[in-house]
């Protein structure tokens, strides 16, 4: 199924409801990539990238982050 929904309730409601998402390539690239370097001993960084290509639909993202752990002795 290439379009995404489903019926929902909250409990003790008295109504359901639809939700609907945006519908999906049947054949699509996805990818994934990711780097991470140690900075020093107790600092990191990363970055990763994901994406999804279709004849209907793209869908990218970027994501960062830095890690910084101590000791609390």
């Amino acid at each position: 199924d290439v379009v995404p929904s489903t019926l929902l309730a909250f409990a003790g409601g008295a109504s359901p409801f639809a939700v609907s998402g945006v519908p999906v390539d049947r054949d699509a690239l996805v990818a994934e990539a990711g780097l991470s370097w140690q900075a020093s001993r107790s600092v990191s960084l990363g970055a990763s990238y994901a994406g999804q290509i279709g004849a209907r639909a793209q869908e990218h993202s970027l994501k960062g982050n830095l890690t910084w752990t101590f000791d609390t002795r």
